[in-house]
């Protein structure tokens, strides 16, 4: 799967730019998680899969079925999830 980066996305569409304008309260859980995030996973070079930090935030929720259970998790769990690292690991937790 290859996706496009957030970055190329109208400012509008982004999720921290919608969080500074339009507050939290407006964002989907996903969106949210993508702001911790900040990157996805993989690489976005022409032929080569990757996710960006808002595919990689709806991955992670279906897996873990939403906010509570990544918060559930245990923390061995998340670390298997690809682009994720003690450091990403401990902000999300």
């Amino acid at each position: 799967m290859s996706s496009e980066r957030i970055k190329n996305w109208p400012p509008k569409e982004r999720p921290r730019e919608r969080l500074l304008a339009e507050g939290p309260e407006r964002l989907s859980d996903a969106d949210l998680l993508a702001i911790i995030l900040r990157i996805g996973s993989g690489t976005f070079r022409e032929g080569v899969p990757g996710k960006n930090a808002y595919e990689t935030a709806l991955s992670m929720l279906k897996e873990f079925r939403g906010l509570r259970g990544i918060d559930r998790c245990r923390i061995n769990d998340l670390l298997k999830v690809p682009g994720l690292g003690p450091a990403k690991v401990a902000q999300i937790k």
